[in-house]
């Protein structure tokens, strides 16, 4: 189905033709040997941005994460997440299948890291033999299911700091960190953690492609795995090319999606269908309840009406904004939703 406004992902945000030119001019070599010169240059500068020694380029979010994990646990290791991550509920229970990792899951603060007293009470169990060895904490910044909300900083300061004090390691699923402070600022955010993966496919709107960052060795581990799990790409610079321009283009941009969400929000709290509150939304996701319990069918009845929303619950629906918006596309889903009857 084509809509006339789509905010179903903003994975469904497509090139603009300046990032189209930088995918066929950007100079390419084979990057399994390490002679792609714009895939060398993107995993040097989102390093350096994200304040970490070395990056590796993957193409998608979920190989990211499965390179990252598999990098930090070993078969046989639990690693703790959120009940509501993306690690745990939407990646096909990867760490399992390609890693033999078990991932245990936690309830999560209002502020989206899993609860640190859950956290402290699992890494409590030290090296009892009845238990897996726990060896990595995980968390995610911005937080997709709690709509798109920033970590707390003090939540997330308390569980770097019990999985430091028990000799685990720290993971952050920063697909969308790009939405969680100005570029200036990301640094801080990696802060603490032993790897992290970010996505250029969804806040960045190029058509494929993320880095996992981290320590040199732990890096050229990852190397080894994506290599493994079969993303070992030959002249990937036509694709680290849309990235790097990105950083140049539409990172200084993302603001301009909160903002369209924000407008999305107050439409929605006027639905005389839909409940949400406009104050708990200040990145580029919007869940919106719908009062009949009935999301899917909702989310069938957008679409006909010329918007895309995504059912991810019984009764909840997401909107996501993105830079292939434009302002009259925002204005018209706005006018729906404010009139939406559920």
């Amino acid at each position: 189905m084509r809509y006339r406004c789509d905010l179903r992902s903003d994975t469904v945000s497509v090139p603009v033709e300046p990032m189209l030119r930088a995918m066929v001019t950007s100079p390419v070599g084979d990057d399994v040997f390490g002679e792609d010169p714009t895939v060398n240059l993107l995993e040097e500068r989102t390093a350096a941005l994200l304040g970490k020694e070395a990056g590796v380029f993957v193409p998608t979010g979920t190989m990211a994460n499965g390179v990252a994990l598999r990098s930090l646990a070993s078969p046989g290791d639990e690693v703790l997440c959120g009940a509501r991550s993306h690690v745990f509920n939407f990646e096909g229970a990867q760490f399992a299948l390609n890693g033999g990792i078990q991932m245990h899951p936690l309830p999560e603060t209002p502020g989206g890291t899993p609860d640190p007293s859950a956290v402290a009470a699992l890494f409590s169990r030290g090296n009892d033999i009845h238990h897996a060895p726990r060896t990595v904490a995980a968390l995610e910044n911005t937080h997709n299911m709690l709509g798109g909300v920033v970590c707390s900083p003090g939540d997330t300061a308390k569980v770097v700091r019990l999985a430091r004090e028990a000799g685990a390691w720290t993971f952050l699923d920063g697909a969308r960190l790009w939405h969680a402070a100005p570029a200036a600022e990301l640094a801080s955010l990696a802060e603490g953690f032993t790897m992290l993966s970010v996505c250029f496919s969804k806040a960045l709107g190029c058509p494929a492609g993320s880095v996992v960052a981290g320590p040199r060795d732990l890096v050229d581990r990852a190397r080894w795995y994506r290599k493994r799990m079969g993303g070992g790409m030959r002249q990937a610079g036509v694709l680290a090319g849309a990235c790097v321009w990105a950083l140049d283009h539409h990172l200084p941009r993302i603001p301009e999606t909160h903002r369209m969400c924000g407008i999305l929000a107050e439409a929605a709290a006027r639905s005389p269908g839909l409940a949400c509150d406009p104050a708990r939304y200040s990145t580029n996701i919007l869940m919106a309840e719908v009062r009949s319990g009935d999301a899917a069918g909702a989310a069938e009845r957008l679409a006909a009406l010329g918007v895309g929303a995504l059912p991810v619950g019984p009764s909840t629906l997401r909107l996501v904004t993105h830079l292939s918006l434009a302002e009259e596309d925002v204005l018209f889903a706005a006018g729906v939703l404010s009139d939406f009857g559920g």
